[in-house]
């Protein structure tokens, strides 16, 4: 007879004994390999983890190590807070100093101003074209027969080759339209002229018959004084004027009681809390690594003799410790190009027993105010402190790196672990096979023992009945 299930023709529950057996059997073969399994993706992520909190790291070393990074400069104007009168911006290679500065004068472009009839009634009766010129910068408008004056104000700004200067129309109280043109272009000398190639485009040009054009305001420098030395600039910005300075005037100086003009004193001095800031983001960044391995590299604990699944997911793993050790050895060593200083632990930074860093503000702040340089040297720069372990730590996270190594081969490893279960997989469904086949036939002889019971009952119940 065809037995459809395991048990059927006996009606046992063969198929439960199956089921335990071939549970019992993938328990002992894939248990190990799971295990693995689950043990390399959790150490992969943790790579991942340790990775983050290295870039996370080394993009605050990038800001500290750049050149002039500690070269903060405090910049106090005595000057009203509400209507100022200049800006000043200090740049890497800045020095302290006081100056006192005066502004004479703000820098301002040409403009030139003429009254039309109407804006939208044609202007021009053949082809021309218009030329503009502010010093050594020029560009030319082809104006056409019909053009009206919006026209020709469309074709002025929408020229590439404009370098700056603007056209504007604004329609007056009487209906007639007026032309602003304002050359964008500032300096003695670089005054706007207008020229046209034909008769009629002399309207544009002052100083031609029929001229309609008149100059309002003509370019002109700024003027400062810096210490009594007078100073002139096309634009309002003076650069390096004051070395390493950036000064962008705003308005004239007040008056002072006599009717000249007040000087505003700069003053530029070491921005020690900028610095502090900064040296408090490096001792953070390097604090919060430093966690970050601890609890990757976390092993685990063990209770009543039982290992308890508590660690972290690089327990064991080098990759932690390796860095951590790196980062030790640099921090306690000598770096930078200090004559003064041969370690940060002499210019206030403290390290407790657990390796975490801090800062003691006020001893901070003394090596700051009596050996700004040396306190760069000792920090900043390529061969600084953060310019070292920036460079340091990059090994381990670029291309090829130990970091980049490790993954490579626990990728391996899962791959073998994932060949691995694959295996056993067949081997399970070969070891199913088998026990079917071996309690099928099981099966097969107990339903025809069953089957000869039944007939031999049946047979016995009939010999009685003929009696």
């Amino acid at each position: 007879m065809a037995i459809t299930s395991a048990g059927a023709g006996s009606q046992l529950d063969l198929e439960s004994v199956i089921a335990a057996s071939v549970a019992a059997k993938k328990a002992q073969l894939q248990q190990p390999i799971i295990k693995k399994q689950n043990s390399t993706q959790i150490a992969i992520s943790g790579i991942g983890q340790l990775k983050s909190s290295l870039t996370t790291f080394t993009d605050i070393l990038d800001t500290l190590s750049k050149p002039g990074a500690f070269n903060k400069r405090a910049i106090n104007i005595t000057q009203d807070k509400d209507n100022p009168v200049m800006k000043v911006e200090s740049k890497s290679g800045g020095s302290n100093g006081q100056y006192n500065v005066t502004v004479k004068k703000l820098a301002t472009t040409s403009r030139q101003e003429g009254l039309f009839d109407s804006s939208t009634t044609s202007l021009i009766t053949q082809d021309g074209q218009l030329t503009f010129k502010a010093g050594d910068k020029e560009f030319k408008v082809d104006v056409k027969a019909g053009d009206t004056l919006q026209d020709i104000r469309k074709s002025i700004n929408s020229n590439s080759d404009n370098f700056g200067l603007s056209a504007n129309i604004v329609n007056t109280a009487d209906g007639k339209a007026k032309l602003i043109i304002d050359s964008g272009v500032s300096g003695d000398g670089k005054g706007l002229t207008i020229t046209g190639n034909t008769s009629e485009l002399g309207m544009f040009s002052i100083g031609d018959p029929g001229s309609v054009m008149s100059q309002t305001q003509a370019a002109s420098s700024a003027e400062i004084l810096i210490d009594g030395n007078e100073l002139k600039s096309d634009t309002n910005v003076f650069d390096d004027s004051i070395q390493d300075l950036k000064l962008t005037v705003l308005r004239v100086s007040d008056e002072d009681s006599s009717g000249g003009l007040k000087s505003n004193k700069v003053d530029v001095s070491t921005d020690k809390s900028s610095i502090e800031d900064m040296v408090k983001q490096f001792i953070d960044g390097y604090n919060a690594l430093q966690d970050k391995m601890d609890a990757l590299g976390k092993r685990n604990s063990i209770v009543g003799g039982v290992r308890q699944d508590d660690g972290g997911a690089l327990a064991g793993d080098a990759s932690t410790r390796t860095i951590s050790s790196f980062m030790a050895n640099t921090i306690t060593g000598n770096t930078g190009s200090s004559t003064t200083y041969s370690s940060i632990f002499e210019i206030g930074i403290k390290m407790d027993n657990k390796g975490k860093l801090s800062l003691d503000k006020e001893k901070f702040g003394q090596a700051v105010d009596k050996n700004f340089d040396q306190v760069v040297a000792l920090f900043g720069g390529d061969d600084g402190l953060a310019g070292t372990l920036n460079k340091g730590l990059k090994e381990y996270t670029k291309s090829g790196g130990m970091l980049a190594e490790r993954t490579d081969t626990l990728n391996a490893d899962l791959r073998s672990l994932n060949q691995k279960q694959a295996t056993s997989n067949a081997q399970l469904a070969k070891y199913e096979a088998s026990l079917r086949a071996q309690y099928g036939s099981l099966d097969v002889l107990l339903a025809k023992m069953n089957n000869s019971a039944l007939a031999l009952k049946s047979l016995q119940i009939n010999n009685n009945n003929n009696r």
